[in-house]
């Protein structure tokens, strides 16, 4: 019995040895008190926390209460000594230099070996930190919010499964939907999606699912009443706390007036051509109609062969239907109407148009079309207006004559190369840098609203536009433009 009571105590006394060494060596900070809410130990990180000595405070009741918890505190040390633990309690406490700190702290009752409850043990941890942080999100939190709520742009907000989760009051307004008619639904089943882009939504969305960012994609999506409307598409990661894709944001910008607005612009552009091709087609049309005028009066004088001069005269009447029909087209506005177009046709139907003008001023236009694809997916009016523009352009600078060369050639296998290099005057260094702003333009009564125009309707096909010049040497423009390749199509 007494080597067991002897082993009994040497067992409790290393299971103490190791309780005082977690206790001294513990990053919390622990204090102990007795039943008359004494002080009777802390340890290092108490010391190290609120800055009092356990010199300082052995035998005295705890400072780092402010007064205004004093009383709770006493009532909460009341409760623990009933036999009750608190734990994760959220308070303040003060150090011995006065600045209070944000604490989590857990109380519980110290027992003697016949289980009375002599004492109290608090444990406590600094959360200032971590409640800065917590009242830093929370701001965020508000902000973002606020920046949904209030944006005059529609946003809408899906899982990364394009599970919509909220809209916000814009989009409401914009798309009449009210947010429990589209939460829960798949994005590609809300009914603001046209059928006629919904192949160009699911596409967008496997974009964003491959990881890519939408940045300004022009579409069209529907209100509620069934009215299209003209958007702006953009869309964003919103990231989990370990940065991977936790959902989506999809903003659409109303673009509706914009749209109407460079239509107008267009237009205004398009008749402002018209205007000013009409003296050189005037003077194109009156030569076939000279000729025909003639072959009628040797016809009525029965000179010659009649036949010869039908054939001659049906051919001068097919190069008048030409040059109108391609100036009505010009001048007339079309809906916009995308295609399988050959780029070679198209151009060779605008130099048809220019070509008497071209005459007029000793200029000789020179193609160079490189074998390979030359199908685009393009708005047959609007490319015409962009080539139309930029040879009209090359001529107004080649004042003693010259020659513009049109070049053609794939890039790629998604790319087509259209190149127009003149034999100008060329484009100065300052308004090079600033071409494609309205009204800067080297013309003296231009408005440089064409080379802008042209720009939009370039960047709307997807294609880009480089423009490099000398003065006295001459102007290249480069413009590419993405290649269609659906065979089948053109086939069939």
């Amino acid at each position: 019995m007494f080597t067991q009571r002897l082993l009994g105590e040497e067992a409790y006394h290393v299971r103490t040895v190791q309780l005082l060494s977690v206790i001294e060596h513990n990053a919390d900070a622990i204090w102990l008190i007795d039943a008359a809410d004494t002080v009777i130990d802390v340890n290092p990180a108490f010391e190290t926390l609120f800055g009092w000595s356990a010199e300082d405070i052995i035998g005295s009741r705890l400072p780092m209460i402010p007064d205004y918890l004093k009383a709770d505190m006493d009532e909460l040390h009341r409760r623990i000594r009933t036999g009750e633990t608190v734990v994760g309690m959220e308070t303040i406490r003060e150090r011995k230099d006065g600045k209070w700190i944000e604490v989590e702290a857990t109380l519980s009752p110290i027992r003697d070996q016949t289980g009375m409850i002599i004492g109290i043990t608090g444990i406590c941890r600094d959360i200032t930190a971590k409640k800065h942080a917590q009242h830093d999100l929370q701001m965020r939190t508000m902000q973002l919010e606020s920046f949904i709520d209030n944006n005059a742009d529609a946003i809408l907000i899906c899982n990364d499964q394009f599970i919509v989760e909220r809209v916000n009051h814009a989009f409401e307004m914009i798309f009449g939907w009210s947010q429990e008619e589209i939460v829960g639904l798949n994005i590609h089943s809300v009914p603001f999606v046209p059928a006629d882009v919904m192949a160009e939504s699911r596409q967008l969305s496997e974009r964003l699912r491959n990881g890519e960012t939408l940045r300004g994609v022009e579409t069209v999506r529907l209100r509620k009443n069934g009215e299209g409307l003209n958007v702006m598409v953009s869309a964003t990661p919103i990231l989990n706390t370990r940065g991977g894709n936790h959902a989506w944001s999809v903003t659409y910008q109303d673009i509706t007036n914009w749209k109407l607005a460079q239509e107008h612009m267009k237009n205004s552009e398009k008749l402002s051509v018209a205007g000013q091709l009409a003296a050189g087609i005037a003077h194109e049309i009156r030569n076939p109609i000279t000729s025909i005028k003639g072959f009628i009066q040797l016809m009525r004088s029965g000179y010659g062969e009649k036949q010869k001069y039908f054939d001659i005269m049906t051919s001068e009447i097919e190069r008048i239907e030409l040059i109108l029909s391609e100036l009505l087209l010009l001048a007339k506005p079309q809906l916009i109407k995308y295609e399988p177009k050959d780029i070679r046709v198209l151009l060779s139907q605008v130099l048809a148009l220019l070509d008497s003008q071209a005459n007029l001023k000793n200029i000789q236009f020179v193609t160079e079309y490189k074998p390979g694809v030359s199908h685009l997916y393009c708005d047959e009016n609007q490319i015409k207006q962009v080539f139309i523009n930029f040879i009209k352009n090359a001529m107004e600078s080649m004042a003693d004559g010259g020659m513009i060369r049109i070049q053609i050639q794939s890039l790629s296998e998604q790319d087509i190369l259209i190149r127009i290099v003149d034999d100008g005057c060329g484009i100065p260094k300052d308004i090079l840098a600033k071409l494609g702003q309205p009204f800067m333009t080297t013309k003296q009564n231009g408005t440089g609203l064409g080379f802008m125009v042209s720009k939009t309707i370039i960047e709307n096909h997807s294609g880009q536009i480089k423009v490099s010049s000398v003065e006295g040497v001459g102007t290249t423009i480069e413009i590419t433009l993405p290649i269609y390749t659906d065979l089948a199509l053109l086939v069939g």
